[in-house]
């Protein structure tokens, strides 16, 4: 059962509004509205595994006034920081099976006021739950990396535990303000941060970027890959292999496994057992349509399958 109150607090730079054109009658097509982006989607999945997350994130404009009106209709806890810009969103095409973006609208530059509001509210929320997710931002957020900095040093400094699903300056800026308790990171953003050679390395190089990690103050680094995750706890390296499945899409599978990662430390699991749950919520996530919306009865069939074993 749900807790009263918050358990986890999941920090999003932006939340967007998406509509989606997927095939029709004729020549007609069906209109989807729906909210985007990775904190909304670690929220959602976290609510369905069994935990209350709040999600804390700037939103303004008419597009900010569907996104309120969206997240009423969830019922998910969360706490708006009003700004005078437009929220983010996009349209995409599907009508032929691709998808076509017909447009976008980026996040709107946020003032000094703003971004103090946000950040009070992320760390009173954090500090209310104990525990923080934090995201990063998408291609056209603006707001300042060294918000990641300052949240870091003040979560550590208010013994807030934290998982961190990003990368680049943001990740960066989060190291060097203060620890990570959980990060997750994917093959592909090793490559581009320029820690591993490319997607397709080897385990002992994933290895080595992993352990780069937790020497700049990731206590735990999981990295998901095509078929599984690499990981490291607390000096304990393993390897998660999950199913072949079929893939539908690839999109949300690593926001799954963080939601997952998360729902593991406020249970406190043990790391075989969130390691197979985040496996799970990724490979859920992959065979049906819909980002990190997966039911929470298919993950847990699906958990028993993940291999776990020790490289």
């Amino acid at each position: 059962m749900p807790s009263d109150t918050p358990t986890v607090c999941v920090f999003a730079p932006s939340i967007l509004v998406t509509v989606t054109i997927e095939p029709g009658d004729e020549d007609f097509g069906d209109i989807h509205f729906h909210l985007g982006g990775q904190g909304y989607w670690v929220a959602r999945l976290v609510r369905e595994l069994g935990e209350r997350p709040i999600l804390v994130a700037p939103v303004g404009g008419e597009a900010g006034q569907v996104v309120r009106g969206l997240l009423r209709s969830t019922g998910l806890d969360f706490a708006p920081v009003g700004i005078e810009g437009s929220s983010p969103g996009y349209v995409h095409d599907r009508r032929e099976g691709d998808r076509i973006q017909v447009a976008e609208a980026r996040s709107p530059d946020l003032n000094r006021h703003e971004v103090d509001d946000l950040f009070a509210r992320t760390l009173q929320h954090a500090i209310g739950a104990g525990l923080c997710v934090l995201t990063g931002k998408r291609p056209g957020d603006t707001l300042p990396t060294d918000f990641y900095l300052r949240l870091a040093a003040d979560l550590a400094a208010a013994d807030v535990r934290t998982v961190g699903d990003f990368h680049g300056p943001e990740l960066s800026a989060h190291l060097e303000g203060g620890p990570l308790d959980i990060l997750k990171i994917s093959d592909e953003e090793l490559a581009a941060d320029g820690m591993v050679a490319d997607a397709e390395a080897g385990e002992e190089e994933v290895f080595g970027a992993i352990d780069e990690l937790r020497g700049q103050g990731a206590e735990a680094v999981v990295v998901s890959r095509a078929l599984g995750a690499l990981a490291s706890f607390k000096d304990v390296a393993m390897r998660a292999v999950s199913p072949r499945f079929h893939v539908v899409d690839t999109s949300g599978a690593g926001d799954s496994m963080t939601a997952a990662l998360a729902v593991g430390m406020v249970r406190g699991l043990s790391p075989e057992d969130s390691l197979r749950l985040a496996c799970a919520a990724g490979s859920a996530n992959v065979i049906r349509h819909g980002l990190a919306s997966s039911p929470a009865d298919l993950i847990s069939r699906l958990a028993p399958l993940i291999e776990i074993s020790r490289p």
